[in-house]
């Protein structure tokens, strides 16, 4: 299961590197960091080797933020995960940081209106 984790964060890496910008690099070593549940803004900060002031004066520049770039990491990684049926909730919901199960419903419903659940069998459904 580890492997094809990594096979799907590596896809998703694969898509961010025509991003140049220190946004896009943050979202590579991100999702990198992710699968291994190091995410988090002074792992991040280590992985780029940057002190986290310099990486929020950065990011600002961008007019972004490491909270606004690690949700888009999450929320690309999440409807992955979800098209993955042997991925339980649970799980993706830990891979992408979360404490609990009700923090990443919560999370999900939020940035597409509609539950993790009943997203994953809608997509299902399609395939």
């Amino acid at each position: 299961m580890y492997g094809q984790l990594i096979e799907q964060a590596e896809k998703y890496l694969r898509s961010l590197y025509s991003q140049d910008d220190i946004a896009g690099e943050l979202k590579r070593k991100l999702a990198d960091l992710m699968a291994r549940g190091e995410a988090n803004a002074d792992a991040a900060c280590r992985a780029l080797r940057l002190s986290r002031r310099t990486l929020q004066r950065r990011l600002k520049a961008e007019k972004t933020s490491f909270q606004k770039v690690l949700e888009e990491v999450r929320k690309e990684l999440a409807v992955n995960y979800l098209s993955d049926a042997r991925l339980k909730s649970i799980e993706i919901a830990m891979l992408l940081g979360y404490s609990n199960i009700s923090t990443f419903t919560t999370a999900f419903k939020s940035w597409y209106d509609i539950p993790p659940a009943q997203y994953r069998q809608r997509f299902l459904s399609i395939s």
